[in-house]
This record gives structure tokens, C-alpha cells and sequence, in this order.
């Protein structure tokens, strides 16, 4: 994987609105993330096949596409998008389930916008990989 020559995009798929609204605003205003929002399964794989996202936030039960089958189609998207799985669902069959169809991490709501900042500022790290001096790159700017 390469690192993204553009700035971070995330797309959060998410049917409650005010949830969806609330998250995107969250890494538009505090992390500087370019942030876009689809309000069901099918919307949100139609926008992440167009603008391929760095990452993908996505609750699991959404009509149209339930999330699960969300992840399922982006798993092939090259580059892979990072996947968090952000559900009311806390258990530890749905979480099987999660990872199985290809998220990379599982948060209960209700979710903390920092935590879910972490694991893109994580991801982007990972992207860079190492510097010269072997020492981890410095945190992104925002």
C-alpha cells in the first residue's frame, strides 16, 4: 500500500442521521479528515467505489445493505480502505461476524469520536511506514 497523495478521506455510512451528521463533523472540524456521508448499505458502496475513501466508518444494521455486506464489497476496492465497524450490536458473535466480512475494528456504540480518530491516525502511520532513522513518522498534521 501506498501512501495517499491526497488528503485523508473517510466516508461514514450510518442511517440515524443525527449519528452519521455528528461523526462526519467530528473528523471534518477536529482531525482536518475530507469527510463524506451515505445513509444506507447501497448508498455507501456506490460513493466508495466513485471516490475510494482512506477509510470507511459503518454501522452494521442499515437498510438496503446491511453492513456486513458493506464490507464484504469494499475488501476488493485496491487500495483496501480501512474498515471500523461502529454498532449498537455487543456481542461477540455480531464482532466474529464483523471481522469476518472484512472490518479491521469493531466499536460499540456509543462510539467515541477519539477513539475512532486513533485508529485513522493509526492507519495513516501505517501507510507511511517508517522513516529513515527507523523512528515512526510524526503524526499527521490537523
Amino acid at each position: 500500500m501506498t501512501v495517499p497523495t491526497t488528503p485523508v478521506s473517510v466516508l461514514v455510512i450510518e442511517d440515524n442521521m443525527d449519528t452519521a451528521d455528528s461523526i462526519a463533523r467530528f473528523l471534518r472540524v477536529a482531525a482536518g479528515f475530507a469527510v463524506k456521508v451515505a445513509y444506507d448499505g447501497a448508498a455507501g458502496v456506490k460513493a466508495a467505489l466513485s471516490d475510494r475513501p482512506t477509510a470507511v466508518v459503518c454501522d452494521i444494521s442499515l437498510p438496503r445493505l446491511n453492513g456486513l455486506q458493506v464490507a464484504t464489497q469494499l475488501t476488493g476496492l485496491n487500495p483496501r480502505p480501512l474498515l471500523i465497524a461502529v454498532t449498537a450490536y455487543d456481542g461477540a458473535y455480531t464482532e466474529e461476524l464483523a471481522y469476518a466480512a472484512g472490518f479491521d475494528h469493531y466499536i460499540v456504540k456509543p462510539a467515541d469520536p477519539f477513539a475512532i480518530e486513533s485508529l485513522l491516525h493509526d492507519y495513516i502511520r501505517r501507510l507511511a511506514g517508517p522513516t529513515l532513522d527507523g523512528a515512526p513518522p510524526p503524526p499527521p498534521a490537523g
